[in-house]
């Protein structure tokens, strides 16, 4: 698979309640983890220690990125990793969570394409560009990803 020029960033980040122990991604080891399912934050935590992960066993994957925070409210995590934008808005409306200083890790988005198939991914970024120029993508990242 190829893999279209970036349209967008997303930044995984950490969120313990205020107090915690946890102060940096490097205090994660043998911690219990709560991501939503699904998701990058999921495969890179849930990840074989060996390849840089905590191992499924300290990965708590729930449905959706509200119950993964209220698992943390209610001490069944000791942390959330989830995109920062939705982390933001769950910091905001529940007292007693913080977010770390230190990012998890930073994502670029782009579109895979077949690898047979160079006029496709020419194409797709072509229209990407335009989509970028003309502001198109960035009022979908406003309306989508920041709400």
């Amino acid at each position: 698979m190829d893999f279209t020029d970036s349209y967008a960033n997303g930044v995984q980040v950490v969120i313990v309640k205020e107090g915690s122990a946890i102060k940096s991604i490097d205090d994660l080891k043998g911690k219990m983890i709560g991501t939503q399912e699904g998701t990058t934050g999921y495969a890179y935590c849930s990840a074989d220690p060996a390849d840089g992960g905590y191992g499924e066993d300290h990965v708590i994957a729930y449905t959706n990125g509200a119950t993964a925070v209220q698992a943390l409210l209610a001490g069944k995590v000791d942390c959330v990793v989830i995109d920062s934008q939705p982390a933001k808005e769950y910091v905001k409306a529940n007292t007693g969570l913080t977010i770390l200083s230190t990012e998890f890790t930073n994502e670029d988005y782009a579109i895979g394409v077949s690898k047979d198939n160079p006029a496709l991914l020419a194409a797709v970024n072509t229209a990407l560009q335009q989509l970028i120029t003309d502001g198109t993508v960035q009022s979908i990242i406003n309306k989508y990803i920041a709400a």
